[in-house]
């Protein structure tokens, strides 16, 4: 899928299921550090800000695929799968943070 392609379609879900704000995960090293990956999270956000009507919202990935394989156990499953529980770990650190920063 290319950029268009890809926004075109968020463009959709964003319609579809009322989706307020998007968050993209941020890479950095456990040091908090930026990498080379982090780089094309951070240009990846600035596209979907760009063609996006909604807020694009960078947030700390650190330990979410290890929380992923933890949380399975160590079983093998697919990269996918993995990814998926990640970006769940992701999501709800998010929404905890913001909780936690509105009291």
């Amino acid at each position: 899928m290319n950029d268009d392609e890809l926004v075109n379609r968020l463009k959709e879900i964003i319609i579809e299921e009322e989706i307020d704000i998007i968050i993209v995960g941020e890479p950095v090293t456990l040091a908090g550090y930026a990498s080379e990956q982090t780089q094309k999270s951070r240009e990846f956000a600035q596209l979907l800000e760009k063609y996006l009507t909604v807020p694009v919202k960078l947030f700390d990935e650190r330990l979410t695929s290890r929380r992923a394989d933890a949380a399975t156990l160590g079983a093998t499953m697919p990269t996918r799968n993995r990814d998926e529980l990640a970006a769940m770990f992701l999501l709800q650190d998010y929404l905890d943070k913001q909780k936690s920063n509105n009291f």
